[in-house]
C-alpha cells in the first residue's frame, strides 16, 4: 500500500510544511488568546503560512534562488514588525520576530527534504513558547556560580578536548590523554545534570526522588545527607529505602556506562551490576512498605541532598589524578604482579571511586593491557567495596538505628552480586 510513498513528492512536503506551522502556531494563539492583549502579529495562520512558504520556496528548481529572495522579503516584514513593537507598542524582546525567521527556514528544510531537523527544531521552538514562564523561573534560581560552572565545563570540553594527543605518550602505551580528558568530561557532565535535577526536583519528589536523583552525581553524598537526618527523624526504614534506591542508581550508572564506553562483545559485564541494582531497588521497595504508614515517604522532605557547585575545575582534576593513576595500576599490577595486582587496585579504588575503576578497565581492555575477565572481575570488586563502604560511612555518623536496616540490605546485595561473580 505504502510501496510507491515518498517524502519527495511536493504535496507531502507542503502537507509537512503545513503540519508543523500549525503545531508551532497553535500554542502562539492559545497563548495570545489567553492574555489580556493580543501583542504578537504571530499566530496560528501566520506559523503556517511562513512554514508553506519556505516549503514552497524550494519546489521551482528552474529558481534556485528563490529561497533567499522569500528570506529577504519576510525579513523586512520581521523588521518593520519590530520596529512597530518596539517604538509604539513598547515591548521588549524579538522573540517572536526570531520564531517568524525560524518558521521559514524549517519549511526550507521540508523542502530540501531534512523532515528530521526540520521535525526537531519545531520541537525546540515550541517548547521555548510552552515553557517561557518555567524557563524565566528557573534563570531567577541561578546563581553565579553556577553559571561560571557550566561556563568551565564547556570550554574544558570544548576548547581544550579537541586539541590533546589521541596517541598513547607513555612508556607502557596505556596514558592517552584524549581518551581521559573525554572520560572526565563524560563524568562531569552527569554530575552537572544531576546537580541541577537534585536541586530543582529532590526536595519535592520525597525520599525515593532524592535517592534516585542525589546518586546520579554522588551516591556517597546521598548516603551521608540521609545517615545525618535519620538522626533527626527517626524515620530509618524510609531513609533505609532511599540509600538503597542510590546504590541501585549508581550500579545502573555503571551499567551505562559500560554500555557507552564498552563495545558489542562487553555484555557479560553488565550481569554484576545489573543483578546487584535489581537487588538494591527491591530492597529499597521492601523498606518502604515495611515503613509506617503515617509516614509517608513520598511526602516532600524538608532538607534535601546538599551538592556543591555543578561543575569545578579541581574536583574534575581530581577525578582525571586518579583515572590515571588507577590506569596504570592496573597496567603494572598486571605486569609485575599478575592478576591479584589488578585485584588489588580494584579493591582499593572501590573504596575512594567507582567510575574511575569502571573507565579504566575497560579502557585498559581496548589497550590490550587487560583480559575481558581480568576487567569484568575488577569492576565486579570494586563495584561490591564500593556498595559495603557506604555501611562504614553511616557507622562513622553515628547513625545506628539505620546502620541495621541498611547493613541487612547492603549485605543481601553483596551476596547476590558475589554469588553471580562465582558463577559467571
Amino acid at each position: 500500500m505504502f510501496e510507491s510513498f515518498s517524502f519527495s513528492y511536493p504535496i507531502v512536503k507542503l502537507v509537512i510544511a503545513v503540519l508543523l506551522g500549525a503545531f508551532m502556531g497553535l500554542r502562539r494563539e492559545m497563548d495570545a488568546q489567553n492574555s489580556e492583549k493580543h501583542r504578537s502579529f504571530m499566530g496560528l495562520r501566520t506559523m503556517t503560512l511562513l512554514c508553506l512558504m519556505g516549503t514552497f520556496s524550494t519546489l521551482l528548481e528552474n529558481i534556485p534562488y528563490l529561497p533567499v529572495v522569500f528570506f529577504g522579503a519576510i525579513l523586512l516584514l520581521v523588521v518593520v514588525a519590530y520596529a512597530h513593537g518596539s517604538f509604539v507598542m513598547d515591548r521588549i524582546g524579538m522573540t517572536t520576530e526570531l520564531s517568524a525567521i525560524m518558521a521559514f527556514w524549517i519549511g526550507v528544510l521540508v523542502g530540501y527534504e531534512h523532515q528530521v531537523l526540520a521535525i526537531l527544531l519545531t520541537l525546540f521552538l515550541a517548547s521555548i513558547s510552552a515553557f517561557k514562564e518555567n524557563l524565566h523561573k528557573f534563570v531567577k534560581t541561578l546563581n553565579p556560580k553556577e553559571w561560571f560552572g557550566a561556563f568551565q565545563l564547556l570550554a574544558l570540553s570544548g576548547a581544550v578536548l579537541p586539541f590533546l594527543p589521541r596517541e598513547p605518550i607513555d612508556p607502557w602505551g596505556v596514558l592517552v590523554p584524549f581518551n581521559v580528558w573525554l572520560l572526565v568530561m563524560l563524568i562531569s557532565g552527569i554530575g552537572f545534570v544531576g546537580y541541577f535535577l537534585i536541586k530543582y526536583l529532590g526536595a519535592k519528589g520525597g525520599i525515593p526522588l532524592t535517592g534516585f536523583l542525589g546518586s546520579i552525581v554522588s551516591s556517597t553524598a546521598v548516603a551521608i545527607s540521609m545517615a545525618n537526618q535519620s538522626k533527626e527523624t527517626k524515620l530509618n526504614d524510609i531513609f533505609a529505602g532511599g540509600i538503597l534506591i542510590a546504590l541501585g542508581t549508581m550500579q545502573v550508572r555503571v551499567v551505562i556506562e559500560i554500555l557507552l564506553i564498552g563495545t558489542s562483545d562487553f555484555h557479560k559485564f553488565l550481569i554484576v551490576p545489573l543483578a546487584m541494582a535489581l537487588a538494591s531497588l527491591i530492597g529499597a521497595v521492601y523498606f518502604f512498605f515495611r515503613s509506617n504508614k503515617k509516614h509517608h515517604w513520598w511526602s516532600p522532605q524538608a532538607e534535601t541532598v546538599k551538592l556543591e557547585s555543578p561543575f569545578e575545575i579541581g574536583p574534575a582534576l581530581k577525578f582525571g589524578l586518579v583515572f590515571v593513576v588507577i590506569i596504570f595500576a592496573l597496567a603494572l599490577g598486571q605486569k609485575y604482579l599478575g592478576d591479584s595486582g589488578v585485584y588489588a587496585a580494584a579493591f582499593l579504588s572501590g573504596l575512594i571511586d567507582i567510575d574511575a575503576i569502571v573507565l579504566s578497565s575497560l579502557e585498559s581492555v581496548k589497550l590490550g593491557e587487560l583480559s575481558q575477565v581480568v576487567a569484568q572481575n575488577s569492576i565486579a570488586i570494586a563495584l561490591i567495596v564500593n556498595t559495603i563502604i557506604k555501611v562504614a560511612y553511616i557507622a562513622v555518623l553515628g547513625a545506628y538505628s539505620l546502620l541495621g536496616r541498611v547493613a541487612s540490605g547492603v549485605g543481601v546485595v553483596t551476596a547476590i552480586g558475589a554469588v553471580t561473580l562465582f558463577l559467571l
